[in-house]
Parts: C-alpha cells; sequence; structure tokens
C-alpha cells in the first residue's frame, strides 16, 4: 500500500514537472519575420552656403564597422559568400559590378575605385534582418534567433515637405544577405549596442511578401491576448517608459486601455438625406488594434562565425493614433514589458 502511494506521488510530481516544462517552454511568435533597422540617424544642419545632411551613429560607431570590416574581409577572400534572398551565392566581383551598375543609372555618373570602397566603408546606413521569434509564456518577453542579414548601402537627398526640409532616400544598394553557418561560440565578439531603441510594422498586406515585417496572426494573435492578459491581471510588471522606476497597477492599465478614435457615422437629415459627419468616439484597444511593435534591443557581432547576436530589452505593442482628417498622427506604445 505504501508502495502504491509513493509510485502515485511520484507519477502526480513528474506530471507536475512535465506541465510546467511545457508552459515554461519557448513558443513560437514568427517562423519568419524580415525587417530592416536604420544603423544611423539622419538630420538636415543649414549652412550659410547651402544645407547638408548630417549622420548620428545609433550603434557604436567603432565597433559597427569593425563588423562591416570582417564581412567584406571575408567576402573578398571568399571565405563565404552573400547569398541572395533564394539563398544563391554571390561572387564579391559580382556585388561590384551590380553596385557600379545601379550606382551609373541613379547618378549617371561611373562609380570610380576611391569612391566604392568609401560606400562600403561610410555608407552602410541600415540593415535588413530575418529572425525566428519565440517567446517565454510565463514572463512574455521575446526571443529573437538571427538566421540572416543584409548590410543596406543609402545615400539620402533632401527635399521640401510641408514647408520643411526633411532627408529622403536617393539611393539605395543591399549588398546581399549573410547566412551563418551553425552556432555562434561567442568567443570573439563585438558588443554593437547595449540598447538599440526602434519601432517596426507588424503586418503587411503586400501579397507575396508576407514575411516582410509581419508576424503571422495564427501565432501574433494568441501571443498579444495572453500578453495584455497577464499585465491586466498582474502577472507581469509593465511600465510606461522602459526607465520606468514604479510599474503599472492593475488599475492604471485597465485605465489605460480607453482611448479615443475618430470614426465617420452616416446619419438622416430632415429630408431623409443621407449625411456623413466625423465623430470622435471612446473606445478599448484589442489586439485588433495592434499593428506595430517597439523593441529596446542588444546586439552582439561574432567576428569568427559572423552571427549577429540578439536580447531584447523592452518591448511594447503599440496602437496608432489617428487624426481628425484621418491621417496618422502618431504611435503610442500601450505599456512596456521589460527584462530586468
Amino acid at each position: 500500500m505504501k508502495d502504491k502511494t509513493l509510485f502515485r506521488i511520484g507519477v502526480l510530481m513528474i506530471s507536475i514537472l512535465i506541465s510546467f516544462n511545457s508552459f515554461s517552454q519557448e513558443k513560437i511568435l514568427s517562423k519568419k519575420i524580415v525587417y530592416e533597422v536604420d544603423i544611423m540617424r539622419s538630420r538636415i544642419e543649414q549652412g550659410s552656403d547651402k544645407d547638408s545632411i548630417a549622420y548620428d551613429y545609433i550603434v557604436d560607431k567603432r565597433f559597427f564597422w569593425q563588423a562591416i570590416d570582417t564581412i567584406i574581409a571575408k567576402a573578398k577572400t571568399k571565405d563565404f559568400y552573400f547569398k541572395t534572398f533564394d539563398k544563391e551565392s554571390l561572387s564579391f566581383d559580382t556585388i561590384m559590378k551590380n553596385l557600379r551598375k545601379d550606382y551609373l543609372i541613379s547618378f549617371k555618373d561611373t562609380l570610380r575605385d576611391y569612391r566604392a570602397k568609401k560606400l562600403l566603408e561610410d555608407e552602410v546606413r541600415a540593415i535588413r534582418f530575418e529572425e525566428e521569434w519565440t517567446y517565454n509564456p510565463k514572463t512574455m518577453m521575446i526571443n529573437k534567433e538571427v538566421i540572416g542579414y543584409n548590410p543596406v548601402i543609402r545615400i539620402d537627398s533632401i527635399k521640401l515637405k510641408d514647408d520643411d526640409l526633411v532627408p529622403y532616400e536617393y539611393f539605395r544598394f543591399e549588398l546581399g544577405w549573410v547566412y551563418p553557418k551553425g552556432r555562434s561560440n561567442l568567443k570573439d565578439t563585438l558588443c554593437l549596442i547595449r540598447n538599440i531603441h526602434f519601432t517596426i510594422p507588424i503586418y503587411n498586406k503586400t501579397p507575396y511578401h508576407w514575411w516582410d515585417s509581419h508576424l503571422e496572426p495564427e501565432y501574433s494573435i494568441p501571443y498579444f491576448e495572453l500578453y495584455m492578459k497577464k499585465a491586466e491581471e498582474g502577472l507581469i510588471k509593465v511600465y510606461a517608459q522602459p526607465n520606468s522606476t514604479e510599474s503599472y497597477t492593475r488599475q492604471e492599465i485597465l485605465k489605460r486601455k480607453q482611448f479615443e478614435m475618430m470614426t465617420t457615422i452616416d446619419s438622416q437629415d430632415a429630408y431623409g438625406n443621407i449625411i456623413q459627419k466625423d465623430t470622435i468616439i471612446k473606445g478599448n484597444y484589442s489586439t485588433d488594434n495592434l499593428d506595430y511593435l517597439r523593441f529596446g534591443d542588444e546586439w552582439y557581432f561574432d567576428n569568427s562565425t559572423l552571427h549577429f547576436i540578439k536580447n531584447v530589452n523592452y518591448i511594447s505593442p503599440m496602437i496608432q493614433i489617428i487624426g481628425l482628417d484621418g491621417s496618422l498622427r502618431g504611435l503610442m506604445p500601450i505599456y512596456y514589458l521589460r527584462r530586468r
């Protein structure tokens, strides 16, 4: 009898352990998502003779260019090959040939060797990433595995917009995708930035490009529903800002869920004519309103394997703020969840 009781207790403990482990296991948020992050922030500098564009580095300039130099050097010596998005190999000579061709089309000028060298050394201003995202259902923090990445050369120009001078992308060239093999050994890594703050759209309606800044609803909707439920029940701590000292109370979270939006209402006048009127209404946001995600990431680069490694410091789903004219006025974070 005693042996049977001990056996049952053992089975119960194992089942509890299995249940706990299954709950704690990482769950899929996206099997494949591609998005772009700026490495530099552009601004207009007004001079006495003419206006120009200046750039502020978002990442550590020294280590970022050391990483780019390592990638270019290994491509030149054929230690690895850049690839197309369809995984077809690109030699470094082919890449430079394509760069010269695109440069000639855009600038109506030949790309000289010294200028080509400068483009590779100074003008990589963004990186496209292909990643797989998972999350911990207990903490709701997102984990990113970088499958591949693509350095992007960008040259900006200046245009007039609403009486203001603004920079815009004039020339763009993607070097090619880097798909590191194996896993990072973390023996020779560079910390590119402790925290890079950026926002990306997470739903893309463009046919045949479902992976581009797009989360599959079958994974994302359950994630956001659980995220909001846990926050509202006080099971995870969320904050007004990434560096806030005090977390939101449950009452503050529920109150923050209220929002105002503009909608068009059809009504009839005294003569039966249909009149459309823009009206501000109050409502509650749900997972249907979450169209963007804001991240704070920590980035590392492995010199020996060319791996990018990311740690997510904080996240916040974002809702769009629509003005009376129907235009997008901005994005509002619902609340931040942070790693520490």
